[in-house]
C-alpha cells in the first residue's frame, strides 16, 4: 500500500539571519575613553580653556600667568541592553545543533540599538545648521546642505582631518539623482576601500559620506562631524550559555553596556529638511 499522505519535514541546519544596519557611525567617533565599560560607570572628561595670547612686546616683555578655567563633561555608560532565548533539546537536534546564527543575529541587533542611540545624541545635541526654512527636494538642495555642514565646521575652526558625513536614505535618494550628479561631484574623490555604509568616498572635504537608515527616519537629514566631536564607549559585558532549570533546554543570553555623548556641539553639524507641507 502506498503511503500517499506522508509529507516529510526537513529541518535546515543553517538558519536565516535578519538584516541589520550594522555599525556605521560608531567606528568613526572618539573611542579614547573606552577603557573598561562597566554598568553605572561615569567617565569624567576635563576640558581646559585655551590660554590667551598676549602681545609680549606691548606688555613690556612681562608675562602675567592667568588662571585657566576647566569644565567637566560626564560621559555616562548607562545604557544596558540584553537578549536571552531558550534552545530546546528537540530544536537543537532538529537544527543539527547550530544556533550560532541566532546568537550572531542578536549581537547585530544590539549593535543596531547602540548605533540608533548615538545618532539620536548627535541630532539632539549637535549644532543645527538649518533653522527650518529650507526644504530639501532635489540634488542641488542636498548637495548644498552638505556644503553648509562643511562650512559650519570650518567656521567653527574644527580640524579638517577625520571629518565624516552621515545621511539617511531619504537624503541619499536626493543625492543619487538620475543625472548622476553625485558621481560628477565625486570625480576627484577616492573610490576604493569604502567602509561599511559609505555611499561615496571623499567629498567636500569629508573622508566619506555614510548612510544609515537609523538617522532621523522620514526626514532628509545629514550630519557633518569630526571624529573627536562625539565619543562612544561600549563593551559586550556578557555572552553566556547556561542550563534552564525548569525545562529541557539551554539558555543563551548576552548583555551590552554602552554610552555616547556629543563632546563638542560645533563639531557635529546637523541639517534636517523642513516639512515639505
Amino acid at each position: 500500500m502506498a503511503i500517499s499522505n506522508f509529507i516529510p519535514e526537513i529541518w535546515a541546519a543553517a538558519l536565516m539571519e535578519a538584516y541589520h544596519a550594522q555599525a556605521v557611525v560608531t567606528p568613526t567617533v572618539n573611542h579614547d575613553y573606552e577603557g573598561e565599560a562597566a554598568r553605572g560607570n561615569t567617565v569624567h572628561i576635563t576640558t581646559i580653556a585655551t590660554p590667551s595670547i598676549i602681545d609680549y612686546k606691548a606688555a613690556s616683555r612681562v608675562i602675567t600667568p592667568e588662571d585657566l578655567s576647566d569644565t567637566d563633561l560626564d560621559l555616562l555608560i548607562d545604557q544596558e541592553k540584553a537578549f536571552g532565548f531558550n534552545v530546546d533539546d528537540v530544536d537543537k537536534k532538529q537544527a543539527a545543533g547550530s544556533f550560532d546564527a541566532v546568537t550572531s543575529d542578536a549581537g547585530a541587533a544590539l549593535v543596531e540599538d547602540a548605533e540608533s542611540y548615538l545618532l539620536a545624541q548627535m541630532v539632539a545635541h549637535g549644532t543645527a545648521v538649518n533653522t527650518g526654512s529650507a526644504t530639501l527636494s532635489d540634488f542641488t538642495g542636498a548637495y548644498n546642505a552638505l556644503k553648509s555642514c562643511r562650512t559650519a565646521l570650518s567656521n567653527a575652526k574644527v580640524p579638517s582631518m577625520n571629518r565624516y558625513a552621515v545621511v539617511n536614505p531619504d537624503f541619499t535618494d536626493l543625492l543619487l539623482d538620475p543625472a548622476g550628479n553625485l558621481a560628477k561631484a565625486n570625480e576627484a574623490g577616492q573610490a576604493s576601500n569604502l567602509q561599511n555604509g559609505a555611499i561615496t568616498g571623499r567629498l567636500l572635504g569629508f573622508t566619506a559620506v555614510l548612510e544609515s537608515p537609523l538617522l532621523n527616519p522620514g526626514v532628509p537629514t545629514c550630519v557633518g562631524y569630526q571624529a573627536a566631536g562625539a565619543a562612544f564607549v561600549s563593551q559586550m559585558d556578557t555572552v553566556e550559555a547556561l542550563r534552564n532549570t525548569t525545562k529541557f533546554a539551554d539558555i543563551v543570553r548576552g548583555l551590552h553596556v554602552y554610552g555616547g555623548k556629543v563632546l563638542r556641539p560645533t563639531s557635529v553639524q546637523v541639517f534636517a529638511s523642513a516639512d515639505a507641507s
